[in-house]
């Protein structure tokens, strides 16, 4: 929205950091040809997950902010849990460990940070396992290994009886299963195979822990952006001017006069180009989006699914939605009598876009490492493992994991048995094995 808008609608800006991640997610996907891709932003306390499908974000009307604070207009669909490289392990009263969703913060942070934090964190047990090296940000922050080694002995460590490696092991392997299941949130119970997506990690976190979620989760391709520590600042970049309006409209299908329903479509549609044009949003510009809100009689849940204009606008959405209940659901009933819940229709005002860099390919490319240390991985224990420069790859570089890429806001690691490429925009996409189905 222009700042005039967020005067009228001030609410409307609740949760738009997590869902500028979200376009930046679909369009790095589109980058590398993915239409349907899973973001999985993961930061200092928590991790957001968006699925795009079909190249579009899902939308939802039913969230709430903090304290269950309900919202009650469109917002890009995002789950989010408390995963981050600040979030705590801790041993719960039966002896389980646990991952988050309590996390150090920025004060005291992890125990290797040296800043006042005892507790173990994922960052601690990254550095522990060797992911992580000493220093982030280009050197401007020094991590301390002892402390972080400490703080899993006395919490963990001692308590399980397990080797310190082992340990450290297990917290990230708990928080990475954390997020596989939030994944699982909002694709399989949609209807939708997470194999059929590329993961998309960025976040400062994300790139450290992309590829495990996605072996997880049989997910064949992670994509890290060139910049996934400010992914979600791009997003900001990416997106446009958009207007949800909606009107009730509690009718069967096979009541509803065609004329009647176009009427209240030209109503909405005379509002939001009102709209648009308060925006200074050009006619060439402004696109217009029919939605209808559908169930079965007898229902309260409703999908909502696009339809067009014409005498068999509405016989093609009722199509639409038996296959979305079919999909999300698993059942469809053609038979049942159709009820048309809510009329809504987006409002889009499409804006100039950056254009982003396209770099040549240098085919053959073998990468010189800057250094190796030793990086502990379950399937392997410790792993002489080379460390690249992420700087210095150009698009075409391709690297056989193991192998751990730093760069000033990022850490991307790739496991052993999977292979990593640089693209002709500089994202890493890491290739796992294929699953059999």
């Amino acid at each position: 929205m222009t700042p005039t808008m967020v005067q009228r609608y001030p609410v409307r800006l609740a949760a738009s950091g997590i869902a500028a991640g979200a376009i930046a997610a679909r369009h790095v996907a589109s980058q590398c040809g993915y239409p349907n891709a899973i973001g999985l932003d993961m930061g200092g306390t928590s991790t957001d997950i968006c699925l795009v499908h079909g190249g579009e974000l899902r939308v939802t009307t039913e969230w709430s902010v903090e304290y269950g604070y309900p919202i009650i207009f469109p917002s890009i669909e995002v789950l989010t849990i408390g995963a981050g490289g600040g979030s705590l392990a801790w041993l719960d009263e039966a002896g389980s460990l646990r991952n988050g969703p309590q996390s150090a913060g920025a004060d005291p942070g992890p125990a290797c940070y040296d800043t006042g934090g005892t507790e173990p964190t994922n960052s601690d047990a990254n550095l522990t396992l060797g992911r992580l090296g000493t220093s982030l940000a280009g050197g401007a922050k020094s991590l301390d290994p002892s402390l972080a080694r400490e703080a899993l002995r006395r919490r963990i460590v001692e308590p399980l009886g397990l080797e310190l490696a082992e340990a450290a092991g297990a917290v990230v392997k708990v928080a990475n299963a954390n997020m596989a299941d939030a994944v699982r949130l909002v694709s399989i119970r949609r209807g939708l195979d997470p194999r059929d997506f590329a993961l998309v990690a960025f976040g400062g976190a994300g790139a450290l822990h992309g590829a495990e979620v996605a072996k997880e989760l049989s997910i064949p391709t992670v994509i890290v952006p060139a910049n996934p520590g400010v992914t979600s600042a791009l997003g900001c970049l990416l997106v446009d001017i958009r207007h949800d309006l909606s009107q009730m409209y509690n009718h069967e299908v096979a009541t509803i006069d065609a004329d009647d329903l176009e009427q209240h479509y030209l109503t909405l549609e005379a509002e939001a180009s009102e709209r648009l044009r308060h925006e200074k949003v050009p006619a060439d510009r402004a696109v217009l989006q029919r939605l209808v809100s559908m169930r079965y009689r007898g229902q309260w849940r409703s999908l909502a699914v696009e339809i067009g204009s014409g005498p068999g606008a509405l016989a093609e959405a009722v199509q639409r939605f038996h296959e979305q209940h079919e999909r999300e659901f698993a059942f469809r009933r053609d038979e049942a009598a159709v009820e048309v819940y809510q009329l809504s229709l987006r409002a889009i005002g499409t804006t100039p876009k950056p254009v982003f860099a396209v770099h040549e390919r240098v085919n053959g490319h073998t990468p010189e490492p800057s250094g190796h240390r030793d990086v502990w991985f379950e399937d392997t224990g410790w792993v002489p493992t080379p460390l690249f420069d992420r700087l210095t790859l150009p698009a075409g570089t391709a690297i056989t994991g193991p192998a751990i890429i730093d760069q000033l806001d990022s850490t991307t690691v790739v496991p052993p048995g999977t292979t990593a490429e640089i693209d002709e925009s500089l994202n890493i996409l890491i290739h796992l094995k294929e699953t059999s189905r």
